[in-house]
């Protein structure tokens, strides 16, 4: 028994660790958040979201990250308010260290794609997001 566990704890763990470097240009952009789940598994799906999540980065793994608001018309209103974001790497682990005159906090990146990001926080909520897509509303017939 305790074999199949430590197996299962191992696969996790390599799961993890699978994001590269390479990966971490997806990470700019627009992101919606899809589900969060707790520690204990209970799960929080969101299902309209009002406000999206922004980052941006560089060559050199720096940037920021803002919160968006999603328009009628298919923009974006970007919040003046910005986080310094920096991706580190401990040990095999790559991290989004958050910094801003209030608090300084990271978040361990589980997955990264075009189109999927899971990150998970100190306190062991994992965040699922999908790559958000402008809707527009007001679209005009012509």
């Amino acid at each position: 028994m305790k074999k199949i566990y430590f197996i299962a704890i191992l696969l996790v763990t390599i799961g993890c660790n699978s994001v590269e470097k390479g990966d971490l240009q997806n990470l700019n952009g627009y992101w919606e958040i899809h589900k969060v789940i707790q520690p204990d598994g209970n799960e929080i799906g969101f299902n309209i979201n009002t406000i999206y999540d922004y980052y941006e980065i560089d060559h050199n793994y720096k940037g920021f990250y803002k919160k968006a608001y999603p328009q009628l018309d298919g923009t974006f209103i970007v919040d003046e308010y910005s986080e310094e974001i920096e991706i580190t790497k401990d040990e095999t682990i790559l991290k989004i260290q958050f910094h801003s005159e209030f608090n300084d906090r990271e978040l361990t990146i589980i997955e990264i794609t075009k189109n999927k990001l899971i990150l998970k926080n100190s306190e062991d909520k994992t965040y699922y997001y999908k790559r958000a897509e402008p809707i527009n509303l007001l679209m005009h017939e012509e």
